[in-house]
């Protein structure tokens, strides 16, 4: 399904006037996106890719704007592959003796709130090709208006995949009818309905994912075994 297709299936299943506003719809499509994409590890947004640029006499970088959670692989221009560790901590604690500001080669890096921390602190500004979990693309709904004119968009995480459209659907379903059914005497009859087909669809989503293979890291630290830095 495109992202007018699962617009028009939420506003069908909702069948409310205050959740028939397509462009609200759509936010709340892609927020649920982002949750399934988090909740998971979707085959399609394994190809994260960029460049980060040290900062001399800094011991860390933002990362890219897309970065989501594991980082796969750190490496520097010529090739030397860095090691990644789960957090900072992880990282102090492994390379004891080395000061956050110590100076030299790149040999280590981890992730931390948005940011890319490494050790040691190069002096010059040194390049770090980092391979990594991205977040999903929002996606767009159609306009014939527009100049030029704008194409829906699909979900970004499992093209195709049946079950990652319907996820989404539910999702967003069950999101809606929490607030609609709120302080409502009784059972949140519709949104546990939606939770309930999320679950189904989310199992079976997982198993897909399962089959198109997890990404570890390239170069992990040997003390770790684990899915990536978050």
């Amino acid at each position: 399904m495109n992202a007018d297709e699962l617009v028009a299936e939420v506003i069908d299943i909702v069948d409310n006037p205050s959740y028939a506003t397509p462009a609200d719809i759509l936010k709340r499509i892609n927020r649920s996106q982002r949750r399934i994409a988090d909740l998971l590890f979707l085959p399609d947004l394994k190809d994260g890719f960029d460049t980060v640029i040290t900062e001399v006499g800094e011991m860390e970088v933002e990362l890219p704007e897309d970065f989501h959670k594991n980082l796969f692989m750190a490496n520097l221009d010529n090739g030397t592959a860095l090691d990644i560790f789960k957090d900072v901590v992880t990282m102090r604690m492994s390379r004891s003796g080395v000061l956050d500001l110590d100076t030299g080669d790149v040999a280590a890096v981890a992730t931390k709130k948005g940011f890319l921390v490494y050790q040691q602190v190069p002096s010059a500004a040194t390049n770090i090709q980092l391979s990594y979990y991205r977040l999903p693309i929002d996606m767009v709904i159609s306009d014939s208006e527009a100049e030029p004119p704008v194409e829906a968009s699909n979900p970004d995480g499992a093209y195709g995949n049946d079950d990652f459209d319907w996820a989404i659907i539910h999702d967003t379903c069950a999101k809606i009818f929490n607030r609609i059914e709120n302080g409502m005497e009784g059972s949140k009859v519709n949104t546990k309905k939606q939770e309930e087909l999320l679950q189904e669809k989310l199992v079976l989503l997982d198993a897909y994912c399962d089959e198109q293979g997890k990404v570890f890291p390239l170069r992990p630290s040997t003390n770790l075994g684990w899915l990536g830095s978050k």
